[in-house]
């Protein structure tokens, strides 16, 4: 994880984008070195009304954003890009929602944030497309997406669905047999399939090897007005759970979440600045009342078969070859985890393929939804008890570590604490 030496830059200037047939191209320069960031739509693709630039912009911050996260610049210039001073301000500040938190780990002061420079207008550039009440579903592969799709489908909705795969060109193709839940999402609703991939990778020009927190839901929400246009949708549909809206730390008087374009403060941000723009869209988000937990859970009584085409692993998705889990980080413990409390261990490990929480088997303790009152559940006080032990250590008391594995090593400490004051 990178500690603050991260690649800088002068400067990253953005050149005004253009198509080729069906291919959407974003050309960049960092200081001298030309980047080119390409986005692939379907044949089907028939908008002859080519993207306003209000949408054109969404996507270049997006990849601005991604850039800045790999080789820092002191100011990045978008000249082909005109708005009113309030605009230029919203994405002044949309740029800390996405940086926050590789400026948090490798411990930046706010003010080394780049500052972007457009050029200024006196008139809005608004678009309005006509629309109707009906629904653009984001599908990634992952519990919370899939369990939207199944929700939607039984509420019966119109609605089609779209994902936007980080592959193609350079990253190859494997992400087709990383994602069997596409194919009955396909068989169900109309897909809508974008492929975005850099002509070269940015993070491997610049020898990057810090966090990488891809700002895929304003990329997203961007693309998906294009085809939305197209086909008259007026809600782009997310599915983000209650954890989004969690805070993971404060770092020099501003809250850090790696999450936080997935939380209500950011849809109700994002859904004024549509207002503002004359946008005719909405960003509506589902699940964001409950944890990952739960969506699991239902979708196990829906069809527990579909739990095992789901895809949550972000570091195979990115590995060549074809499997969906690493094995190795905490996603995938995670969702072993999940899945194993939803159902039972023996499903956990056909679905993920081998238990990585360490030898541990779950077993969750749930209340009757029948018994009215306080109710005694076998051996929960336990756990409970256990936990707030914890709590009489200062550095267990809130969640302050950056790493799943010092947090580990301090519950330790506490335990060994509390055996030898009894073994005394």
């Amino acid at each position: 994880m990178a500690t603050g030496e991260s690649p800088t830059c002068d400067v990253i200037s953005s050149e005004m984008p253009y198509w080729e047939n069906n291919r959407l191209i974003f050309p960049f320069l960092i200081n001298d070195w030309k980047h080119v960031y390409y986005i692939d739509f379907p044949l089907e693709f028939k908008n002859t009304q080519k993207p306003h630039i209000s949408v054109l912009i969404g996507i270049a911050m997006a990849e601005i954003y991604r850039l800045c996260e790999i080789c820092t610049p002191q100011i990045v210039q978008v000249p082909w890009y005109s708005c009113l001073p309030w605009e230029s301000d919203w994405w002044n500040e949309d740029i800390y929602w996405y940086l926050q938190q590789k400026f948090y780990l490798e411990k930046w002061s706010w003010d080394r944030m780049p500052r972007i420079e457009f050029s200024r207008s006196e008139l809005e550039n608004s678009w309005s497309p006509s629309v109707k009440d009906s629904y653009l579903l984001a599908v990634s592969g992952g519990k919370e997406s899939t369990f939207a799709f199944e929700w939607m489908q039984r509420a019966n909705l119109t609605m089609e669905t779209f994902t936007l795969h980080h592959a193609g060109g350079i990253l190859g193709d494997n992400w087709q047999k990383k994602f069997p839940v596409f194919e009955p999402i396909r068989k169900r609703s109309h897909l809508w399939e974008i492929l975005t991939h850099p002509r070269e990778d940015p993070a491997q020009h610049f020898d990057y090897k810090g966090v990488r927190n891809d700002p895929t839901i304003t990329n997203a929400l961007f693309v998906m007005m294009i085809i939305a246009a197209q086909q008259g949708h007026k809600f782009l549909v997310l599915a983000n759970d209650k954890s989004s809206n969690e805070s993971n730390a404060t770092y020099q008087g501003r809250s850090v979440n790696h999450q936080s374009a997935k939380g209500n403060a950011y849809i109700e941000r994002f859904n004024d600045f549509l207002e503002r723009k004359g946008l005719p869209f909405r960003y509506v988000s589902i699940c964001e009342e409950v944890y990952s937990i739960a969506t699991v859970q239902q979708l196990s009584l829906w069809n527990k078969s579909i739990l095992k085409d789901l895809t949550s692993c972000n570091e195979a998705q990115w590995a060549p070859g074809s499997s969906r889990w690493c094995c190795g980080c905490p996603k995938c413990a995670f969702s072993f985890a999940l899945i194993e409390a939803a159902t039972d261990y023996d499903f956990a490990i056909d679905v993920v393929g081998e238990d990585y929480v360490y030898g541990w088997i779950l077993e969750t303790v749930m209340r009757s939804d029948t018994v009215k009152g306080f109710e005694v559940l076998p051996r929960r006080w336990v756990v409970e008890r256990t936990f707030g032990w914890f709590n009489w250590c200062r550095r267990l008391s809130k969640d302050y570590e950056v790493l799943p594995a010092t947090s580990e090593t301090m519950i330790r400490v506490a335990m060994i604490r509390i055996m030898l004051r009894r073994l005394a």
